[in-house]
């Protein structure tokens, strides 16, 4: 029987010598799988860390519904375009935005601007777990499960940027497509749009960083003096005992 085998195998395969069980054999070479090149090693890498609008966490934790913040302060966070030369931004008052909503407004740009080579970057991503209770459901008795992803959006924050030798027309008519897909209002911003830090204030420019420790130093309160003596050597002797 095993030499009726051989026989065949020797027919098959023109007669190639080989030993039974080397891995250079014809046998064991129809069996090996093909490894991965860097190439497709790469190609993976570059598909698992791409950006995601909805993060695959194994574990979801809820959160409260919240409030979108009102920037009170004058922060100017994420307002301002870093990557491209047009950019979208939210004119009206803040609102949450799901990640469904982002990915349609995300598709409609990319099927405008793909034909003329331009790049899309999304500066958004989402980070609270809505939960939903079903219709009808008494009070009590914890809280809904999980439905959907979102991000909540304060005014002036910029969704996307794009960039590339593309036309303003092409880039204007494109957010204005994404634009209805989105709650609220949004408006095109370029570099030399003046940064909007409310629904009616503007600044020209980004202020310069303040040095709130020279600051303090000059006229120091009596908090700050008992900070600034407890790095003396005689103190951070005696801390932690």
């Amino acid at each position: 029987m095993f030499g009726f085998g051989k026989s065949m195998l020797g027919s098959i395969f023109g007669g190639v010598k080989s030993a039974p069980f080397s891995s250079s054999g014809p046998v064991s070479t129809m069996l090996m799988t093909k490894s991965p090149t860097p190439l497709n090693t790469m190609n993976l890498t570059f598909k698992r860390l791409k950006h995601e609008y909805a993060p695959r966490y194994k574990r979801i934790r809820k959160a409260m519904k919240g409030k979108v913040p009102v920037r009170t302060g004058g922060s100017i966070k994420g307002n301002t375009l870093q990557y491209g030369q047009y950019g979208m931004r939210l004119k009206t008052e803040g609102t949450r935005m799901t990640a469904a909503q982002l990915k349609e407004a995300d598709k409609v740009i990319l099927r405008e601007i793909k034909p003329f080579g331009g790049q899309l970057i999304r500066r958004l991503a989402c980070n609270l777990a809505v939960c939903v209770k079903g219709n009808q459901t008494r009070m009590g008795k914890g809280k809904g499960a999980f439905d959907h992803w979102a991000v909540r959006v304060p005014t002036g924050k910029i969704l996307f940027e794009v960039r590339g030798e593309i036309h303003d027309k092409v880039m204007r008519e494109a957010f204005r497509k994404a634009a209805a897909k989105l709650p609220g209002v949004c408006e095109v911003v370029t570099k030399e749009s003046p940064i909007r830090v409310g629904l009616k204030l503007f600044i020209d420019k980004v202020p310069a960083p303040i040095d709130y420790k020279e600051k303090f130093n000059e006229k120091p309160s009596r908090k700050w003096a008992n900070v600034v003596a407890s790095e003396e050597e005689m103190y951070r002797s005696y801390r932690g005992r």
